[in-house]
C-alpha cells in the first residue's frame, strides 16, 4: 500500500484507509510541516503538523475497538502545477466491533494541497457544516 498523495485523487482513498486502519503514521504523512488546519471540534485551529498529529493521535487512538468508516461524495478537484484545491462532503461512521453503525455524521472539507518534488501533502484544512436558525450545526447533509 503506498502512502503518498501522487495525485489528488489519492487524498481520498489514502485517508479512509488509514483512518479505517487508524494507521496514525501514515496519517499524519497526508499532511504538510506548516499545515493549517480549520476543525469543528475543541480548539477548532490549530497551525503545524506537530500539533495537528497530537489531534490526530487522540482521536485514533481514542477509537479503542470501534472502527471510522470514511466515505466522500460531491468530490471537487481544482488541480495546478504545484498547488491544488480539492472540496468534498465526508461522512464518518462508527462502526462497533460487532460491525454495527453507532453514530454518523457528515461534514463539508475543503483541501489545499501543495506539491514538493513529485508528491502532495495537505497544506490547508477546512471542515464545516451549515447551521440552523438555532445555531446548531446541521450534520446530516
Amino acid at each position: 500500500m503506498k502512502n503518498n498523495i501522487e495525485q489528488i485523487t489519492d487524498f481520498f482513498f489514502l485517508y479512509k484507509y488509514f483512518v479505517w486502519e487508524k494507521d496514525i503514521e501514515n496519517m499524519i504523512n497526508l499532511y504538510d510541516h506548516n499545515v493549517l488546519v480549520f476543525d469543528m471540534w475543541n480548539k477548532g485551529h490549530c497551525e503545524g503538523l506537530i500539533e495537528w498529529a497530537n489531534i490526530i493521535k487522540q482521536w485514533l487512538d481514542s477509537l479503542k475497538d470501534e472502527r471510522v468508516n470514511v466515505t466522500f461524495e460531491m468530490i471537487k478537484i481544482q488541480s495546478g502545477e504545484n498547488v491544488s484545491f480539492a472540496s468534498s462532503i465526508i461522512t464518518y461512521q462508527a462502526i462497533s466491533a460487532n460491525n454495527k453503525v453507532i453514530r454518523s455524521m457528515k461534514n463539508r472539507i475543503t483541501l489545499g494541497f501543495t506539491k514538493t518534488g513529485d508528491l502532495w501533502r495537505v497544506t490547508h484544512q477546512h471542515t464545516s457544516a451549515p447551521i440552523d436558525y438555532n445555531l446548531q450545526a446541521i450534520l446530516d447533509l
